[in-house]
């Protein structure tokens, strides 16, 4: 039984190896953290969700927001296998009451697209390649089950991409923007911003992964947002049920908050995964509770190179540059062959001239 595991995971291992494409679809929800390896190239990946909020806040006089926010992520393998082309953004319905105006106010409802995000994630390291680190033991199934100090250096992901925040959208995270219009607590933000993300990635014992996400986000605006996730995700014995843990923390001189959030995903078929989630912060300005269900699906039109092609193009490619650079050689030679030729004979003619002169 062992062996057979062992075997297994060599098996995935290899396939690894050659590429970030896996045979089945590799999402990032239900967390909100971005993993480091892509989609795979000429994969369409759609990751789709629905979160519903219930928020209150004790320094508005306990105003509230009962808030549909519909998610969406859209992420394609572009050009290679590293690099994948992100789109991300939400659309709100949300029903509030504002008692800082006005304590006897009745609820309204408000619908406006919120802040949409695009971006570019690139692979800059990724350890799992290297077969001397993360091969697999058929001898050892302890040694293939126990964590080594190997598994502390992560895949790491840059992102750099753009934000754009409608005016009626949540400037700087507040979901309380709309509600503070107004008021001495009114916020602006401009329309376009960057944002930068680095992506850490670590694989432990199989089942356990652990993905770290740093984002510097608003960067242009007068207040940059500092935005840091953590997420442990764990598969469990039946491979279709994974579970997820994670902390969120968002800084910036308008609005900061710490989130906790819990989640598990079910694997339906190698193309769709089905998920649900909760999660709370730790404070009552605002406080807030909220509940997300979600799928992923992808259309997959990824064709995997095997090693040996591999091979025989790159061998291929230094044959051809080979060729290249003798035919350089050879008509470089040939030049200069033709242009000594061409100085030998202008030199037997001048001699030629010479001789003749003498002879009259």
């Amino acid at each position: 039984m062992k062996y057979s595991l062992s075997l297994i995971l060599t098996v995935l291992t290899i396939t690894s190896i050659y590429s970030q494409y896996t045979d089945v679809i590799n999402s990032n929800r239900p967390g909100s953290s971005h993993g480091a390896f892509s989609v795979g190239k000429n994969v369409l990946q759609f990751e789709l969700g629905g979160n519903f909020t219930d928020l209150s806040h004790k320094n508005l006089n306990f105003s509230y927001i009962k808030e549909l926010e519909l998610k969406y992520t859209i992420r394609y393998g572009l050009l290679m296998e590293k690099l994948e082309l992100v789109i991300n953004g939400s659309y709100n319905k949300n029903r509030s009451v504002n008692n800082l105006i006005d304590p006897n106010a009745k609820e309204i409802q408000t619908e406006f697209l919120n802040k949409q995000n695009i971006g570019f994630k690139y692979l800059v390291f990724d350890p799992y390649k290297n077969e001397k680190w993360h091969g697999t033991n058929l001898f050892s199934w302890k040694k293939n089950n126990k964590i080594r100090w190997i598994d502390l250096i992560p895949a790491i992901s840059v992102y750099v991409g753009a934000n754009y925040v409608p005016e009626d959208g949540y400037f700087y995270n507040d979901p309380f923007t709309q509600l503070k219009k107004g008021t001495g607590y009114e916020t602006s933000e401009e329309i376009i911003s960057l944002k930068g993300n680095v992506i850490t990635q670590h694989h432990f014992i199989g089942r356990w992964v652990l993905v770290n996400n740093f984002i510097y986000d608003r960067i242009g605006n007068k207040n940059i947002t500092i935005n840091n996730i953590t997420t442990l995700t764990h598969n469990f014995t039946n491979p279709l049920w994974s579970s997820m843990l994670e902390y969120e923390f968002l800084k910036n001189d308008i609005y900061s908050d710490n989130f906790i959030k819990g989640g598990l995903a079910y694997l339906y078929n190698r193309n769709y995964q089905f998920d649900l989630s909760i999660g709370s912060d730790f404070k009552n300005t605002p406080n807030k509770l909220y509940l997300s269900v979600g799928f992923s699906t992808r259309l997959d039109w990824h064709r995997d190179v095997p090693a040996v092609d591999k091979e025989f193009k790159k061998k291929q490619k230094q044959d051809k540059k080979l060729l290249k650079n003798n035919n350089k050689s050879e008509r470089k030679s040939q030049k200069q062959s033709n242009k000594n030729q061409k100085k030998s004979d202008k030199k037997e003619k001048k001699s030629f001239r010479k001789s003749k002169r003498k002879n009259k």
